[in-house]
């Protein structure tokens, strides 16, 4: 009687098939290294034409424009615009800075159907919806709160339906604190 023990089980069928995968692998890799060394000696040849472009345009003055004001008649002339502004007799806020703080204000389900802003009267009307009353009732709480209006009225009430989409629509007028 003979007793063999073996450890590692025989590769059989399948060592054909994994000595071709390695040979693919191989194969493979040595494709990506020759790509990865052209692709090196192209990038060493463009940095060195981007060094002596860059030398180049470093040993060249930059000239201003030749319409360009001084700096000292760009301020004067700022101050002059400012002056022009404050005689236009504007009450109210830029739209852009009205709408980020009506954005803050505004509740989730509330959208916004319509926006006049008149901002040399200092006013604005909205036109506002939402399915639920309550929650056109609590923007109208945090317009009155936020103190940046000093009139918050509700001009107009009504009830909207879209086949099976019911909506509230309210009207506000905003007069904005001077």
């Amino acid at each position: 009687m003979k007793l063999v023990t073996s450890f590692v089980p025989p590769a059989g069928r399948i060592a054909p098939y994994l000595a071709g995968s390695l040979w693919s692998i191989a194969l493979v890799a040595a494709v990506c290294s020759i790509l990865l060394l052209l692709a090196g000696y192209q990038l060493r040849a463009e940095r060195a034409e981007l060094g002596q472009r860059l030398a180049q345009l470093a040993s060249q003055e930059i000239q201003p424009p030749a319409d360009m004001l001084p700096r000292e008649q760009l301020i004067v002339l700022r101050q002059q615009v400012q002056v022009l502004n404050s005689l236009t007799g504007a009450v109210g806020q830029p739209l852009s800075t009205l709408l980020a703080r009506l954005e803050k204000l505004t509740p989730d389900g509330v959208w916004f159907v319509n926006l006049q802003h008149r901002p040399r009267e200092g006013e604005t009307k909205l036109l506002v919806e939402a399915e639920r009353a309550e929650l056109l009732t609590a923007f109208m709480e945090r317009l009155e709160q936020s103190k940046m209006f000093t009139q918050v009225l509700l001009t107009r009430q009504a009830q909207r339906a879209d086949g099976s989409h019911r909506a509230i629509q309210f009207e506000i007028q905003l007069r904005e604190q001077s």
